[in-house]
């Protein structure tokens, strides 16, 4: 167990509790992935020099310390896993990155330990929610006045509308090429059911060019 310096396995533990009281100190309490711990939360490129690891073989053995339970600053769930890397900790020569393989687990940092590096239980409860502020109610409108008679008028004014009906379509369908009625509004091809404006992907109805033999979103073969 020479590998494992109990001195880093605090450091770490300190910087994982710091790095979660920041962004979401309601984790403290709960528990954290394994695999987040060392590749999101306190990963070694970002926080190496921060943390005082001289090189990676030291930042995963502290890791390994960390989740073997050294020090009493973490329990690992299961608890086969944390046995299991217990026992590799405590080997003459330890694989300092046997606990990835447990990547999947799950840590629960030690209270005690938590409110010890915090100064107190209530620095990392979460933050009360802020008093509401209150809001001036809007002024009422003058309700006589020339700005309301204008916007009453316009209101009241009748609004046009646009023609219920497209202009009728001629010619042949993009679609199938069947020639199409040319004495009503053609919207959807008589023949092929598609419609006549644009010509558009079978498979997923995107917009092609008359010229296209496969469609850009979906790779559909244009049929004409």
């Amino acid at each position: 167990m020479a590998l494992i310096d109990r001195q880093d396995v605090e450091r770490l533990f300190r910087g994982l509790v710091q790095v979660l009281a920041e962004r979401d100190p309601a984790r403290l309490t709960g528990t954290v992935q394994v695999a987040e711990l060392y590749q999101q939360l306190v990963p070694y490129r970002v926080y190496r020099t921060q943390l005082g690891f001289d090189s990676n073989l030291d930042y995963e053995a502290a890791v390994l310390g960390l989740l073997a339970g050294v020090g009493g600053y973490a329990t690992l769930e299961p608890a086969e896993a944390q046995a299991s890397l217990a026992a590799e900790a405590a080997s003459a020569h330890p694989d300092s990155a046997s606990f990835r393989e447990f990547a999947g687990a799950r840590v629960r940092l030690d209270p005690a330990r938590v409110r010890a590096v915090l100064g107190a239980a209530a620095s990392y409860a979460p933050e009360p929610d802020p008093e509401p502020v209150a809001v001036p109610e809007p002024a009422k409108p003058d309700l006589a006045g020339p700005a309301f008679r204008l916007e009453t008028a316009a209101a009241a004014a009748p609004i046009p509308t646009a023609a219920a009906t497209p202009p009728p379509v001629t010619g042949a369908c993009v679609q199938c090429g069947r020639g199409l009625p040319a004495d009503r509004t053609v919207v959807f091809c008589p023949f092929c059911g598609r419609p006549v404006g644009t010509l558009t992907c079978v498979r997923c109805g995107d917009d092609l060019d008359s010229e296209w033999r496969f469609c850009p979103r979906c790779g559909a073969t244009v049929r004409r």
